[in-house]
């Protein structure tokens, strides 16, 4: 019952941290039709994350990016799930969820797995809304909420190079 109980807290966490992961549920795929991340942000209907996750290019943005990792988090696809957290959120996410009960949890691949067991047990939706905050070349903010649980939080990413990377000052609202 105890590791019960410690599950709220660590999807919490993890739906934003690394924001992460929110549901293995299948979400539809996003349409050639789709628009940009600025009609996204003003929209009021959810953004869903792309069935089979996308590859980042330079035009690639962070929304689009996002979303990839969303769905690769899910399936889950560990290496297109880990690649884009930065080594810091990284240590942060494993330190949280060995203090909520999984001690055995050491390696991004191990917590990506876990976390995609978890949300599947709960059958949590992976439908979001997300409003850009703020979006240049090479940074982003964006503000993410989870339709079913409600879980929101902020979403910090950089990209330093050609690849959008979600850094460690990502946070779950309060």
């Amino acid at each position: 019952m105890t590791r019960t109980k410690t599950l709220v807290p660590l999807i919490g966490m993890l739906v934003l941290g690394a924001a992460l992961i929110s549901g293995c549920a299948p979400v539809p795929a996003i349409e050639d039709s789709t628009p940009p991340a600025e009609a996204v942000s003003e929209s009021p209907t959810p953004t869903a994350a792309p069935s089979h996750p996308t590859t980042s290019s330079p035009d690639t943005d962070a929304t689009t990016s996002f979303l990839a990792w969303l769905d690769a988090s899910r399936v889950p696809d560990l290496d297109a799930a880990c690649a884009p957290l930065s080594p810091a959120l990284v240590a942060r996410m494993l330190a949280e969820m060995q203090r909520d009960g999984f001690p055995e949890v050491s390696t991004c691949e191990e917590m990506i797995t876990v976390a995609a067991e978890l949300y599947r047990a709960f059958d949590q939706s992976a439908e979001v809304t997300i409003d850009v905050q703020s979006e240049t070349a090479s940074d982003a903010v964006l503000f993410v909420t989870y339709l079913a649980s409600g879980d929101c939080g902020t979403v910090v990413m950089e990209r330093p190079a050609s690849e959008w990377i979600i850094t460690e000052q990502t946070e779950e609202c309060a």
